[in-house]
């Protein structure tokens, strides 16, 4: 699994928000961000909302 800080705002409200996602897959093609998009509308309860930025979160080094 790989987790990412997603970055949107929604067409009425310019607000940056933040939120965080788990994918099975990497975001590798805008066909994942659109798909990304429509899931966090639904999840938000907005008629849309656009992703301005995405950063996946590493995963920690392993102690020796």
């Amino acid at each position: 699994m790989n987790r990412y800080c997603i970055w949107f705002v929604t067409p009425d409200d310019d607000v940056l928000r933040r939120a965080e996602v788990t994918l099975n897959n990497t975001i590798h093609c805008h066909a994942v961000l659109e798909e990304i998009e429509a899931q966090l509308a639904i999840d938000c309860g907005l008629t849309s909302v656009v992703i301005m930025d995405w950063k996946r979160f590493e995963a920690p080094a392993a102690s020796p």
